[in-house]
Protein backbone atom coordinates (compact mmCIF):
# COMPACT_ATOMS: atom_id res chain seq x y z
CA UNK A 1 0.00 0.00 0.00
CA UNK A 2 2.88 2.28 0.99
CA UNK A 3 4.84 1.55 -1.97
CA UNK A 4 2.10 2.28 -4.66
CA UNK A 5 1.29 5.47 -2.96
CA UNK A 6 4.89 6.64 -2.85
CA UNK A 7 4.93 5.70 -6.82
CA UNK A 8 2.20 7.74 -7.55
CA UNK A 9 3.15 10.63 -5.87
CA UNK A 10 6.29 10.03 -8.05
CA UNK A 11 4.68 10.00 -11.06
CA UNK A 12 2.33 13.27 -10.37
CA UNK A 13 5.71 15.42 -10.05
CA UNK A 14 7.12 13.55 -12.87
CA UNK A 15 4.34 14.21 -14.77
CA UNK A 16 4.32 17.81 -13.66
CA UNK A 17 7.94 18.23 -14.28
CA UNK A 18 7.45 16.78 -17.83
CA UNK A 19 5.06 19.84 -18.31
CA UNK A 20 6.33 22.26 -17.25
CA UNK A 21 9.76 21.26 -19.14
CA UNK A 22 7.66 20.65 -22.40
CA UNK A 23 5.66 24.08 -22.45
CA UNK A 24 9.09 25.94 -21.48
CA UNK A 25 10.94 24.08 -24.61
CA UNK A 26 7.46 25.10 -26.90
CA UNK A 27 7.58 28.87 -25.62
CA UNK A 28 11.45 28.54 -26.17
CA UNK A 29 11.13 27.18 -30.25
CA UNK A 30 8.73 29.81 -30.70
CA UNK A 31 10.28 32.76 -28.95
CA UNK A 32 14.25 31.88 -30.36
CA UNK A 33 12.43 31.12 -33.87
CA UNK A 34 12.05 35.06 -35.34
CA UNK A 35 16.04 35.82 -33.77
CA UNK A 36 17.37 32.21 -34.71
CA UNK A 37 16.18 33.16 -38.44
CA UNK A 38 17.51 36.83 -38.86
CA UNK A 39 20.71 35.04 -37.36
CA UNK A 40 21.15 32.68 -39.70
CA UNK A 41 19.81 34.93 -42.64
CA UNK A 42 22.93 37.38 -41.80
CA UNK A 43 25.36 34.77 -41.20
CA UNK A 44 24.18 33.85 -44.97
CA UNK A 45 24.57 37.05 -46.48
CA UNK A 46 27.92 37.48 -44.84
CA UNK A 47 28.95 33.79 -46.31
CA UNK A 48 27.62 34.95 -49.56
CA UNK A 49 29.55 38.47 -49.49
CA UNK A 50 32.51 36.33 -48.67
CA UNK A 51 31.81 34.19 -51.91
CA UNK A 52 31.57 37.61 -54.20
CA UNK A 53 34.64 39.09 -53.08
CA UNK A 54 36.64 35.70 -52.85
CA UNK A 55 35.19 35.51 -56.72
CA UNK A 56 36.23 39.38 -57.73
CA UNK A 57 40.05 38.04 -55.90
CA UNK A 58 40.18 34.90 -58.39
CA UNK A 59 38.85 37.45 -61.60
CA UNK A 60 42.06 39.44 -60.56
CA UNK A 61 44.23 36.88 -60.41
CA UNK A 62 42.89 35.29 -63.57
CA UNK A 63 43.57 38.17 -65.20
CA UNK A 64 47.19 38.27 -63.76
CA UNK A 65 47.96 35.07 -64.93
CA UNK A 66 46.34 35.91 -68.51
CA UNK A 67 48.64 39.05 -68.99
CA UNK A 68 51.78 37.10 -67.95
CA UNK A 69 50.81 34.10 -70.02
CA UNK A 70 50.22 36.73 -73.34
CA UNK A 71 54.08 38.75 -72.51
CA UNK A 72 56.03 34.80 -71.76
CA UNK A 73 54.28 34.02 -74.97
CA UNK A 74 55.01 36.80 -77.69
CA UNK A 75 58.74 36.61 -75.62
CA UNK A 76 58.95 33.10 -76.53
CA UNK A 77 58.04 33.64 -80.38
CA UNK A 78 60.34 36.39 -80.24
CA UNK A 79 63.26 33.92 -78.66
CA UNK A 80 62.31 30.65 -81.43
CA UNK A 81 63.14 33.33 -84.13
CA UNK A 82 66.07 34.82 -82.97
CA UNK A 83 66.94 30.80 -82.53
CA UNK A 84 66.23 29.66 -86.10
CA UNK A 85 68.27 33.26 -87.27
CA UNK A 86 71.38 31.36 -85.46
CA UNK A 87 70.25 28.24 -87.01
CA UNK A 88 70.37 30.07 -90.20
CA UNK A 89 73.48 32.52 -89.32
CA UNK A 90 75.85 29.29 -88.54
CA UNK A 91 75.55 27.59 -92.06
CA UNK A 92 76.39 30.75 -93.07
CA UNK A 93 79.50 31.30 -90.65
CA UNK A 94 80.82 28.09 -92.23
CA UNK A 95 80.89 28.85 -95.38
CA UNK A 96 82.90 32.12 -94.40
CA UNK A 97 85.22 30.12 -92.61
CA UNK A 98 85.83 27.70 -95.39
CA UNK A 99 85.96 30.80 -97.79
CA UNK A 100 88.56 32.99 -95.77
CA UNK A 101 90.30 29.88 -94.03
CA UNK A 102 91.15 28.25 -97.91
CA UNK A 103 89.25 29.44 -100.52
CA UNK A 104 90.21 32.95 -100.24
CA UNK A 105 94.01 32.03 -98.99
CA UNK A 106 94.36 29.65 -102.37
CA UNK A 107 92.88 32.67 -104.62
CA UNK A 108 95.33 35.01 -103.18
CA UNK A 109 98.36 32.45 -103.05
CA UNK A 110 97.84 31.61 -106.83
CA UNK A 111 97.45 35.47 -107.50
CA UNK A 112 100.37 36.51 -105.84
CA UNK A 113 102.32 33.58 -107.63
CA UNK A 114 100.96 34.29 -110.62
CA UNK A 115 102.13 38.39 -110.16
CA UNK A 116 105.39 37.49 -109.44
CA UNK A 117 105.71 35.13 -112.31
CA UNK A 118 105.09 38.40 -114.48
CA UNK A 119 106.89 41.04 -112.52
CA UNK A 120 110.41 39.73 -114.26
CA UNK A 121 108.38 40.33 -117.38
CA UNK A 122 106.95 43.42 -116.30
CA UNK A 123 110.16 45.09 -116.11
CA UNK A 124 111.16 43.56 -119.38
CA UNK A 125 108.16 45.58 -120.81
CA UNK A 126 109.32 48.46 -119.07
CA UNK A 127 112.79 48.38 -120.28
CA UNK A 128 111.64 48.22 -123.96
CA UNK A 129 109.42 50.94 -123.90
CA UNK A 130 111.71 53.24 -122.25
CA UNK A 131 114.24 52.09 -124.61
CA UNK A 132 111.84 52.24 -127.85
CA UNK A 133 110.31 56.05 -126.56
CA UNK A 134 113.84 57.35 -126.26
CA UNK A 135 114.50 56.74 -129.89
CA UNK A 136 115.16 60.46 -131.15
CA UNK A 137 113.25 59.30 -134.99
CA UNK A 138 109.99 58.20 -133.12
CA UNK A 139 107.81 60.91 -131.87
CA UNK A 140 106.20 59.09 -129.21
CA UNK A 141 106.18 60.91 -126.00
CA UNK A 142 108.90 59.03 -123.68
CA UNK A 143 107.82 56.42 -121.47
CA UNK A 144 107.86 57.49 -117.93
CA UNK A 145 105.09 56.45 -116.20
CA UNK A 146 105.13 57.41 -112.35
CA UNK A 147 104.88 53.61 -111.06
CA UNK A 148 106.50 51.43 -113.75
CA UNK A 149 104.75 48.97 -114.17
CA UNK A 150 106.99 45.97 -112.37
CA UNK A 151 106.45 47.91 -109.44
CA UNK A 152 102.80 48.03 -109.63
CA UNK A 153 102.67 44.75 -109.82
CA UNK A 154 105.36 44.18 -107.21
CA UNK A 155 103.26 46.95 -104.92
CA UNK A 156 99.75 44.47 -105.66
CA UNK A 157 102.14 41.09 -104.84
CA UNK A 158 103.18 42.76 -101.65
CA UNK A 159 99.46 43.79 -100.66
CA UNK A 160 98.69 40.54 -101.20
CA UNK A 161 100.69 39.40 -98.12
CA UNK A 162 98.74 41.76 -96.08
CA UNK A 163 95.59 40.29 -97.60
CA UNK A 164 96.72 36.51 -96.70
CA UNK A 165 97.42 37.86 -93.01
CA UNK A 166 94.25 39.87 -92.72
CA UNK A 167 92.49 36.75 -94.08
CA UNK A 168 93.75 35.11 -90.84
CA UNK A 169 92.53 37.21 -88.73
CA UNK A 170 89.29 37.28 -89.89
CA UNK A 171 88.77 33.23 -89.95
CA UNK A 172 89.98 33.65 -86.47
CA UNK A 173 87.60 36.08 -85.70
CA UNK A 174 84.82 34.18 -87.62
CA UNK A 175 85.58 30.85 -85.74
CA UNK A 176 85.45 32.61 -82.40
CA UNK A 177 81.85 34.02 -83.49
CA UNK A 178 80.44 30.51 -84.49
CA UNK A 179 81.55 29.52 -81.06
CA UNK A 180 80.03 32.16 -79.71
CA UNK A 181 77.20 31.30 -81.27
CA UNK A 182 76.73 28.21 -80.31
CA UNK A 183 77.12 29.07 -76.99
CA UNK A 184 74.12 31.84 -77.52
CA UNK A 185 72.42 29.42 -78.92
CA UNK A 186 72.84 27.19 -75.67
CA UNK A 187 71.67 30.01 -73.73
CA UNK A 188 68.42 30.62 -75.95
CA UNK A 189 67.61 26.84 -76.06
CA UNK A 190 67.87 27.21 -71.79
CA UNK A 191 65.80 30.59 -72.10
CA UNK A 192 63.24 28.61 -74.59
CA UNK A 193 62.67 25.70 -71.82
CA UNK A 194 62.68 28.12 -69.43
CA UNK A 195 59.37 30.24 -70.84
CA UNK A 196 57.79 27.24 -71.94
CA UNK A 197 58.24 25.76 -68.09
CA UNK A 198 56.61 29.43 -66.84
CA UNK A 199 53.77 28.76 -69.45
CA UNK A 200 52.76 25.55 -68.53
CA UNK A 201 52.76 26.74 -64.64
CA UNK A 202 50.45 29.94 -65.63
CA UNK A 203 48.55 27.44 -67.63
CA UNK A 204 48.32 25.28 -64.35
CA UNK A 205 46.90 27.92 -61.97
CA UNK A 206 44.50 29.37 -64.79
CA UNK A 207 42.78 25.91 -64.90
CA UNK A 208 42.90 26.00 -60.75
CA UNK A 209 41.62 29.76 -61.10
CA UNK A 210 38.99 28.40 -63.18
CA UNK A 211 38.33 25.17 -61.28
CA UNK A 212 37.71 27.53 -58.17
CA UNK A 213 35.34 29.80 -59.62
CA UNK A 214 33.45 26.97 -60.71
CA UNK A 215 33.15 26.07 -57.01
CA UNK A 216 32.61 29.35 -55.46
CA UNK A 217 29.61 29.74 -57.90
CA UNK A 218 27.83 25.98 -57.22
CA UNK A 219 28.76 27.24 -53.29
CA UNK A 220 27.23 30.72 -53.96
CA UNK A 221 24.05 28.97 -55.97
CA UNK A 222 22.96 27.14 -52.56
CA UNK A 223 24.01 29.93 -50.01
CA UNK A 224 21.44 32.27 -52.36
CA UNK A 225 19.01 29.26 -52.00
CA UNK A 226 19.69 28.54 -48.44
CA UNK A 227 18.88 32.58 -47.57
CA UNK A 228 15.82 32.05 -49.58
CA UNK A 229 14.70 28.86 -47.78
CA UNK A 230 16.24 29.72 -44.35
CA UNK A 231 13.30 31.11 -42.70
CA UNK A 232 10.94 27.93 -44.05
CA UNK A 233 13.24 25.28 -43.05
CA UNK A 234 13.66 27.27 -39.28
CA UNK A 235 9.95 27.33 -39.35
CA UNK A 236 9.31 23.78 -40.26
CA UNK A 237 12.24 22.84 -37.31
CA UNK A 238 10.65 24.43 -34.96
CA UNK A 239 7.11 22.90 -35.97
CA UNK A 240 8.58 19.57 -35.48
CA UNK A 241 10.05 19.89 -32.41
CA UNK A 242 7.08 21.49 -31.43
CA UNK A 243 5.33 18.08 -32.25
CA UNK A 244 8.07 16.15 -29.87
CA UNK A 245 7.22 18.67 -27.33
CA UNK A 246 3.42 18.34 -27.34
CA UNK A 247 3.81 14.85 -27.58
CA UNK A 248 5.79 14.61 -24.78
CA UNK A 249 3.11 16.88 -22.69
CA UNK A 250 0.52 14.53 -24.22
CA UNK A 251 2.48 11.67 -22.89
CA UNK A 252 3.06 13.31 -19.14
CA UNK A 253 -0.33 13.92 -18.67
CA UNK A 254 -1.28 10.00 -18.87
CA UNK A 255 1.60 9.20 -16.23
CA UNK A 256 -0.17 11.86 -14.24
CA UNK A 257 -3.41 10.90 -14.64
CA UNK A 258 -1.82 7.23 -13.85
CA UNK A 259 -0.28 8.63 -10.44
CA UNK A 260 -3.62 9.89 -9.73
CA UNK A 261 -5.25 6.84 -10.05
CA UNK A 262 -2.56 5.17 -8.22
CA UNK A 263 -3.35 7.32 -5.03
CA UNK A 264 -7.28 7.01 -5.66
CA UNK A 265 -7.02 3.54 -5.33
CA UNK A 266 -5.47 3.71 -1.96
CA UNK A 267 -8.37 5.82 -0.28
CA UNK A 268 -11.22 3.11 1.12
CA UNK A 269 -14.75 3.64 -0.46
CA UNK A 270 -17.65 4.28 1.95
CA UNK A 271 -19.28 1.02 1.00
CA UNK A 272 -16.29 -0.81 1.78
CA UNK A 273 -15.77 1.15 5.19
CA UNK A 274 -16.47 -1.11 8.28
CA UNK A 275 -19.40 -0.78 10.77
CA UNK A 276 -17.98 -0.82 14.11
CA UNK A 277 -20.71 -2.80 16.39
CA UNK A 278 -21.37 -0.81 19.22
CA UNK A 279 -19.78 -2.25 22.74
CA UNK A 280 -22.70 -3.64 25.25
CA UNK A 281 -23.33 -1.67 28.15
Amino acid sequence: MFFKKITGYLLIIAAAGGVLFSLAGLIFIWSVRPGLTRSVQENLALVDQTLTSTQDVLTIVNDMVQAPTIDIASLQATVESVAQTMQDVDPALETLIQLTSEDFPNAISSTKSSLDAVEGSALLVDNVLTALTSIPLLTTTPYNPEVPLHVALANVSSSMDTLLSSMSGITTSLTDAKDNLANISGSITGILDTTQSITETLDTAKEITVQYQVLLSELQTNVENAQDHASTWITLAAVTLSFLFLWLLIAQLGLGTQGVELLRAQKPSSAETPIQKPLDS
